[in-house]
């Protein structure tokens, strides 16, 4: 029996869970919205969320008149949602469900903390888990890694109440809870199934595998996961097949298309980054869990050492390597540290893990400040807004992160690859590229600058 059940009111603890919560979201909130969106896939789910309120296609938004099929649309509803107030999806409202996401998967650390070792861990490991690089940065982010994350989350911690409390019925949150995940990011949210099989392996054979309800839970996810599927394949047949099928399963999923020795060392890279600083203590607890492994109370420590080796290897062996991918990795590993940390002499001086905590969220801000003024400084395009006033005609982006500027010039702008995509199009024709397309033919109006890239707004008239 782990040190959090031994006879503790399930509400005792509430008023330091509370004050977690608080800290975290002053944490998280500082200048919300803050930092522009300057990559094409932090500007991809606002631009379905605008679509979305402006043309109600909620099962199928668009991106430039074009069905975003590539990944399901939960995301992109969060901001739907947190935009509906004002009606206009900003750079500010596109972050909230990112923000709110962060919150509870800050709240859900502490109680599974709390189920495994104890009151005292379930705070540590909030404290943690809310600073390390990996919340704290996509806790402001419109990307969907903090939904994906969240939902792995729930679905282990109706796992954590089918093991230590004995609640059967909580496997059907945990495949309910899974499948909501991959409304997210699609297989991605099939995570928690891995884990759970990996965990049952390694502490109760196929014996414990044969427990998981597997037929109940197939059901579920089928309900769950197989209509916007089917919807998306139906609509857009080869697009489908070519960008999800064929480019985001058979080959991001595939770990033998990108074998290079950098992949050796870019998983661990990545793990260390997302988790810092706390990574520094990952190994005196990834030790201490491996040396209480075959002890009757250690339940917690296998499987927090268990959730959090799968989804490592998990992550890394996939083609795809992006570094917040490995985000679901900071729920597991701050269980484990937080874990050691209050089972050692460290946690007594409370005192001094305080100061250390604060010391790490005040770096934290004082980089996020750093990085902001910086990343805005890189991103400016008033002069090509103010260019495009007036313009109703055609406008194309060639070799140029295209949703980037649909999203801040508020109009759709195509992406092409090269010129001959604009055949039949009669002048005038605006593109932004950071070469002139055609010399002979256009000419520079107004430019710009994306991430520190300088780029043109070519006419040809």
């Amino acid at each position: 029996m782990s040190a959090g059940r031994k006879g503790r009111s399930p509400l005792a603890g509430w008023a330091s869970f509370a004050v977690v919560l608080a800290a975290s979201a002053m944490l998280f909130g500082f200048d919300l919205g803050g930092r522009v969106l300057a990559t094409n896939d932090e500007a991809r789910f606002p631009m379905m969320a605008r679509d979305i309120v402006s043309n109600g296609h909620w099962l199928l938004p668009e991106i430039s008149g074009v069905p975003m099929l590539n990944k399901p649309p939960l995301h992109a509803w969060l901001i739907a949602l947190g935009a509906w107030p004002t009606g206009a999806v900003s750079q500010q409202t596109a972050v909230i469900p990112s923000f709110l996401g962060a919150l509870g998967l800050v709240a859900l650390t502490c109680w599974i903390a709390r189920r495994l070792f104890g009151a005292d861990a379930g705070l540590v490991a909030g404290l943690i888990v809310a600073t390390t690089a990996g919340v704290f940065a996509l806790a402001r982010s419109a990307v969907p890694d903090m939904t994906l994350s969240l939902g792995i989350a729930a679905a282990m911690a109706a796992f954590v109440a089918v093991e230590l409390d004995g609640r059967r019925g909580a496997w059907l949150g945990f495949y309910g809870l899974g499948g909501i995940a991959c409304w997210a990011k699609g297989p991605a949210g099939l995570l928690p199934i891995v884990v759970v099989v990996a965990y049952q392996l390694a502490t109760s054979g196929w014996r414990g595998v044969t427990r998981m309800r597997a037929g109940a839970g197939l059901a579920i996810l089928v309900v769950l996961v197989a209509p916007w599927w089917l919807l998306a394949a139906h609509v857009g047949r080869d697009q489908f097949l070519r960008d999800v099928v064929r480019t985001d399963m058979l080959q991001g999923y595939n770990p033998l298309r990108a074998l290079a020795w950098r992949r050796v060392f870019e998983p661990l890279g990545a793990a260390v980054t997302i988790l810092f600083p706390w990574s520094l203590l990952l190994p005196f607890a990834v030790r201490w869990a491996a040396r209480r492994w075959k002890t009757d109370s250690a339940a917690g420590e296998r499987m927090a050492l268990i959730w959090s080796i799968t989804v490592f290897v998990v992550v890394a062996v996939s083609a795809r390597q992006r570094w917040r991918y490995y985000l679901p990795l900071c729920v597991p590993g701050s269980l484990l540290i937080a874990g050691w940390l209050s089972s050692c002499w460290v946690w007594r001086h409370r005192p001094v893990c305080v100061a250390a905590w604060a010391v790490v969220a005040s770096t934290l801000m004082l980089g996020e400040i750093y990085v902001t003024a910086r990343d805005n400084r890189g991103t400016q395009l008033p002069t090509i807004a103010r260019a495009l006033e007036r313009v109703s005609a055609p406008l194309f982006a060639l070799e140029a992160p295209e949703l980037v500027f649909s999203f801040y010039l508020g109009r759709p702008i195509p992406a092409v690859s090269n010129l001959a995509e604009l055949r039949g199009i009669d002048p005038p024709v605006y593109v932004i590229a950071r070469d002139s397309p055609a010399p002979e033919s256009f000419g520079p109006i107004a430019e710009g600058l994306v991430k520190g890239r300088r780029f043109v707004l070519w006419s040809k008239q």
